[in-house]
């Protein structure tokens, strides 16, 4: 998938299918968008316009909170067929009049002949743009546009705002069933304080960046994925100390059967359950004690999913 961050006035795409959002989680709602413009092809490329929040007044709300990372948000609209993505800064765009989006980016720039949205898709300046301006412009062109029904669970639509609140409680299952696959998070391995190491449990560490979503503190079953291969892991997420940056929330896994040096290294996680809240151990060999038994049960839970 070619992947673009800025626009210029002309491009040399061919006539696209476009599905229009920020699809932050890429949940089963954004899928049926993206699955409709995906659906368009051969005749038309599959792409997709989306936007990535630079502006600090955004990152820092509290209610937000970044489901996936850019490069794990790719992978997986490529997975569902898109084969270009534009994905500018929001401080380019937040400032630009619907009309100059409409024309500018989705006629001049990405030549879309088909444009799927959800039924709530605001654009522009103030958010000053809706569906029914959109619709009035495209058929003005020539261009197909199609208003994608939202997909419900339990009655209620699925929602990225749904998965975080999940999230935040420690419902992996709710956020992984709206999710339609599970949640994820993926991170640079950076040095911790070498405890496990020194306990007999190897762990790695990956930092969480300001923007992302935090889940519950607590330890989670989960599965991490190195050189295409799928390890059991138990993660604890929580409040690290960093070195000479004082303290910040990351996630601490232990794999099992894993023996190896993965600093420096991206790598991948996926939660499947939430196994305990924070807890304060009294003694060393409790903690020993509390990481292997949470170890044994994420290998009880896991095993059946990847075979062994």
């Amino acid at each position: 998938m070619e992947i673009c961050n800025q626009v210029s006035q002309f491009s040399q795409l061919p006539d696209t299918a476009v599905a229009l959002g920020l699809f932050d989680g890429v949940h089963r709602g954004h899928q049926a968008v993206i699955r409709a413009a995906a659906n368009c092809a051969p005749e038309l490329m599959p792409a997709v316009f989306t936007f990535r929040f630079d502006t600090r007044e955004v990152v820092t709300k509290k209610q937000f909170g970044q489901l996936l990372r850019p490069e794990l948000k790719a992978a997986k609209l490529e997975e569902y067929g898109i084969r270009f993505m534009l994905e500018p800064p929001f401080s380019t765009i937040m400032k630009m009049e619907p009309e100059s989006f409409i024309q500018g980016i989705l006629f001049n720039f990405m030549h879309a002949k088909a444009v799927f949205c959800g039924e709530d898709f605001r654009f522009g300046k103030n958010a000053a743009g809706n569906t029914e301006l959109l619709k009035r412009a495209c058929e003005k062109n020539g261009v197909q546009f199609h208003i994608v029904q939202p997909v419900l669970d339990d009655g209620v639509p699925v929602s990225s705002t749904r998965i975080r609140a999940a999230l935040r409680e420690g419902d992996i299952a709710l956020a992984n069933r709206l999710l339609g696959s599970p949640y994820m998070t993926c991170g640079t391995v950076v040095h911790g304080r070498h405890m496990g190491h020194e306990l007999g449990f190897p762990t790695i560490n990956q930092l969480f960046s300001p923007e992302d979503l935090i889940p519950r503190f607590g330890v989670y079953a989960t599965i991490v994925e190195i050189d295409g291969k799928q390890y059991i892991g138990a993660t604890d997420i929580g409040v690290k100390p960093t070195v000479g940056e004082g303290y910040a929330p990351a996630a601490e896994t232990y794999i099992l059967d894993f023996d190896g040096d993965l600093y420096g290294r991206n790598i991948r996680i996926s939660y499947y359950a939430f196994l305990r809240g924070e807890k304060r151990f009294d003694s060393l060999e409790e903690l020993t004690s509390t990481v292997l038994s949470n170890a044994q049960q994420a290998k009880d839970l896991l095993s059946p999913l990847i075979g062994r």
